[in-house]
């Protein structure tokens, strides 16, 4: 099984560069697509050398870029959206997130959020051990670092309206569909870039 990660940029090169060095040191996939939305930090510069990578003259935000970058996504079998503001903590997370979808491939899955606040957490629905991991349904979950079937996530980008509302909405797009949102909860990230925004970030 392939797999696709899709990357959002806009400044913040210096989390651009934690995420990478942490994705790569601890786990990988087989294609990786950046969408710059009009960095001016360096951060093109970095991309140029490293990645395969769209620049957008502006910052057009989360939902515009992603979705653009999923449409150039063809004959892979999942999809990882990778914020770059994210701090991988698990040995071979993305071989054991497909390990999982594979078997159960009606699933939108994230490892658990170190840093997620309180105030944030989704509401649980579901607690239960599948296929030796430790489930969490919830109400939606971390759009931070989220792996699911391509076309999946092809036809959540075809409705816009969800993805424009946030992480809840999505979960509850998930649900309609038949998609559970869930936690894995043996795998672990970090969300580092919390608070750390310029001041002109709209994704």
């Amino acid at each position: 099984m392939k797999v696709a990660a899709i990357t959002i940029t806009y400044n913040r090169l210096d989390l651009t560069k934690v995420t990478v060095d942490s994705f790569y040191s601890k786990t990988g996939v087989d294609y990786h697509l950046f969408i710059d939305n009009g960095s001016t930090d360096g951060t093109i510069e970095y991309l140029k050398e490293n990645f395969d990578y769209i620049p957008l003259e502006e910052n057009y935000g989360i939902t515009e870029a992603f979705c653009l970058g999923v449409s150039k996504i063809e004959n892979y079998d999942y999809i990882l959206k990778l914020d770059n503001d994210v701090e991988t903590i698990t040995e071979d997370i993305i071989e054991r997130m497909v390990w999982f979808l594979d078997r159960n491939p009606n699933y939108a899955i994230s490892p658990v959020d170190l840093n997620l606040l309180p105030n944030f957490k989704p509401v649980t629905l579901r607690k239960f051990m599948k296929d030796s991991y430790k489930v969490e349904v919830s109400s939606h979950t971390g759009g931070a670092f989220q792996l699911a079937r391509t076309d999946i996530v092809k036809r959540l980008c075809k409705d816009k309206r969800h993805f424009k509302k946030g992480d809840y909405m999505i979960g509850h797009w998930y649900r309609r569909n038949n998609i559970l949102p869930a936690y894995l909860t043996d795998l672990e990230m970090k969300h580092i870039g919390l608070n750390k925004s310029t001041s002109d970030y709209i994704l």
